[in-house]
Formats: C-alpha cells, sequence, structure tokens
C-alpha cells in the first residue's frame, strides 16, 4: 500500500458509476476528516504518464477531495483495460446504494469481457434477474433519467418497475414521458401504471383520455367499453343462472343506497353527477324491463304483472316467479288467496279440499304452488 498524491489520481473514462449523492459524500468526508481513509483504493498506472486511474474506490476519493487530503492510501497494480474494467465493474455491481440504471449498464460493459454464463456466476445473479437489468436498458433515456431522478416535495417516486411497465410502449416516446410525469404527480404505484399502459394498449383512440383522467375513471371506462363488447358477444346460455344471480344482487346493492335524503346534502353539480347516472340506469333498466315483459308474453301466454309481497320475508315478488329469491317460500299460498274458504277448508273455485296446514305452508306438489286460479286478497302491487 502507497500514499499517493490525490491530485494524481482520476477515474475511469468507463466507470458504470455515474452518480454520487452528495449528502453522502459529505458525511463521508466527515468521517475521513475524523478516522482517516479506512480501506485504501485501488488504482492502475496510466502508461507513459506519472498519473493513476481508479479501479474501485472512486466514492472515497471524492470524499478525501471534499476533506482537504491531498494523499491518499491507494494499492497500485498493474491491470490490463479488460482485467480493470471487470473488477470495477464487479465492485460497483455490488454495492447497495448502485441504482437500477447504473447496475444494468454495469452488466452491459462485464458482457464486453465474458461469456453470459461466465458472468452470471461472477455476480452471483439468476439468468432472470441478468435479463431484467438489460431489459431496462431498452427504455428511452430520458426515461433512465426519470428512475434514477429523486423526488421532490409533494411528487411521487419514479421506480424501475414503472420503468419496466413503459418497455411496453417503447416506439411511443411522446407518451412514455407524459406517463412519468403522471406517477409523480399522482403518486401513481408500479401496479396502477401498468393497468393504464394496459388501457393504452387495449383502447389506443382512448389514449388521450387515459393520460389526462385519474386512474378510477380510466377503470370505469374501460368497464363501460367492455359492457359494450360483450353485448356483441354470442350469449352463453350457460352462464343464465349465475348472470341472473349477479343481477339480483346489483339490483339489492343500488336499492341499499337508494335515498332521497342525499340532495339535501349535495351540491347542484353533485347532483346533476348523480341524476345523470340514475337516469342512465333507469333508461337501461326500462329497456330491460320491456324485453323480459316481451318474452314471457310470448312464452307464458297465463302471463299477468301481478307484484305480491312474500308471505314470509315481505319482498315484492312477481306472481310468476312461483317461489320467493329470497327465502324459497312458495307465493301462491291458498291462505292469501280470495277463492280459499277458510269454513270448509277448501278451493271455492275448483272445490278441490285443501287443508289449513296445506293453505298456510304449501309444499311444491300442493294444488296453489302453480295456481292459474289464484287472486290475492291483499293489494296488488302493480299490474299490467
Amino acid at each position: 500500500m502507497d500514499l499517493v498524491d490525490i491530485a494524481k489520481i482520476g477515474p475511469a473514462v468507463d466507470q458504470p458509476r455515474k452518480t454520487f449523492d452528495q449528502g453522502a459524500l459529505l458525511e463521508l468526508a466527515m468521517s475521513i476528516r475524523e478516522r482517516g481513509v479506512l480501506e485504501p483504493i485501488i488504482v492502475r498506472p496510466i502508461k507513459g504518464q506519472d498519473k493513476y486511474e481508479i479501479v474501485m474506490g472512486e466514492r472515497r476519493w471524492r470524499a478525501s477531495q471534499l476533506a482537504g487530503l491531498t494523499q491518499i492510501p491507494a494499492i497500485i497494480r498493474e491491470l490490463s483495460d479488460d482485467d480493470a474494467a471487470t473488477d470495477a465493474v464487479i465492485e460497483n455491481f455490488q454495492r447497495e446504494d448502485l441504482n437500477p440504471v447504473e447496475r444494468a449498464r454495469a452488466v452491459k460493459k462485464l458482457l464486453e469481457f465474458m461469456p453470459w454464463e461466465n458472468c452470471l456466476k461472477t455476480l452471483g445473479v439468476a439468468d432472470s434477474t441478468m435479463r431484467r437489468y438489460l431489459d431496462l436498458l431498452d427504455l428511452p433515456e430520458a426515461i433512465l433519467t426519470e428512475i434514477v431522478t429523486k423526488p421532490v416535495d409533494g411528487e411521487g417516486e419514479f421506480l424501475e418497475g414503472h420503468g419496466m411497465a413503459l418497455r411496453a410502449l417503447n416506439g411511443n416516446f411522446k407518451v412514455q414521458i407524459r406517463l412519468a410525469k403522471k406517477v409523480r404527480i399522482e403518486k401513481l404505484s408500479v401496479e396502477d401504471l401498468k393497468k393504464i399502459v394496459a388501457a393504452i394498449i387495449e383502447v389506443p383512440s382512448k389514449v388521450e383520455a387515459f393520460l389526462q383522467v385519474p386512474l378510477h375513471v380510466t377503470m370505469e371506462i374501460l368497464r363501460g367499453l367492455q359492457r359494450q363488447a360483450e353485448k356483441k358477444k354470442p350469449y352463453q346460455p350457460k352462464s343464465a343462472q349465475s348472470h341472473l344471480k349477479s343481477v339480483q344482487k346489483a339490483c339489492t346493492g343500488v336499492l341499499d343506497v337508494l335515498d332521497e335524503r342525499l340532495a339535501n346534502y349535495l351540491s347542484v353539480s353533485e347532483m346533476n353527477q348523480l341524476l345523470s347516472a340514475t337516469a342512465d340506469i333507469a333508461e337501461q333498466i326500462t329497456k330491460f324491463n320491456r324485453v323480459m315483459r316481451d318474452s314471457l308474453q310470448q312464452t307464458d301466454i297465463t302471463f299477468k304483472e301481478i307484484y305480491i309481497h312474500c308471505p314470509l320475508c315481505g319482498r315484492i315478488e312477481l306472481i310468476g316467479s312461483l317461489r320467493c329469491s329470497v327465502c324459497w317460500t312458495i307465493l301462491r299460498r291458498c291462505l292469501d288467496c280470495e277463492n280459499y274458504d277458510h269454513s270448509y277448508q277448501k278451493c271455492s273455485k275448483s272445490g278441490c279440499a285443501i287443508y289449513m296446514s296445506d293453505a298456510e305452508s304449501p309444499e311444491e306438489p300442493s294444488p296453489s304452488y302453480k295456481c292459474v286460479d289464484y287472486l290475492p286478497k291483499f293489494d296488488i302491487q302493480a299490474a299490467a
């Protein structure tokens, strides 16, 4: 080990590490003032000159300059250009504070001196990891700069994962740059950005909207487009039962949140937004109901749109449903029918004997189950 004049030492031109945190350098400089350089740097002589090139330890050299040292402990080695570059790459790659772009460039540089398999063993990384490093370098330089640039106050971070997500838009530089700014302004996560990129790829005609609106609006636009696309596909009959349950659940959910008192606590603008949303639903439901009525009238000649309360849970149901969709109770109880004679426990219309137990709690084989003469004695909710 020798003490070498700091002025005679310089960094390697192809040093993979390009950025140094100034705050961290100042901290190291303060430590060097108090305790000195604890680990010597490694240099190699430059042919024909009384100077040296740093192989390992540029950060310590820079901090020593800030600390005011004129000499620094160094190990002088005679190394070829390839060996010096390899040692520098490996030393930098192993540093925890190396940013992803510098790490990727270090891998690329190392592949200039050794084959792929040797590089994997030297760096101690998996094949997929090394490929990910190199994939990062496919990005435009401006996006790589975003990755290594720290956010200012109020901004979100732009991470390696954000950059990788933008690789899918390579060739569309302007959109990539706008998305990078969107990540910082809206503090989007990597998963958020992936969703927006996927939306742009899926519906390129809406790219301007996706760039301007918040993520939740982007997802709503996609849902609307997907609904339209689904309706253009041939319907799968096997999905009808699950579709029915989904519609019933959605209707119940809407009914649960409808509260007229809401209007007293909304601004004019908010009431306009809400009315436009519910008006759109009302229009779609009206069209849907029209199709259901037409289909019922064509397939069931006895169809009458009579709504009754379920005798057990109180849910309003169409009489043609036969059973309550909530509690599965048979809806046409003889006990609730105008034609039922309580005294003689029989149907006055057909003359069929129906005991009180059956009239109160009919089973599926009961005459009341699909009785066409059923006439509810309580108020009819609606009729057509």
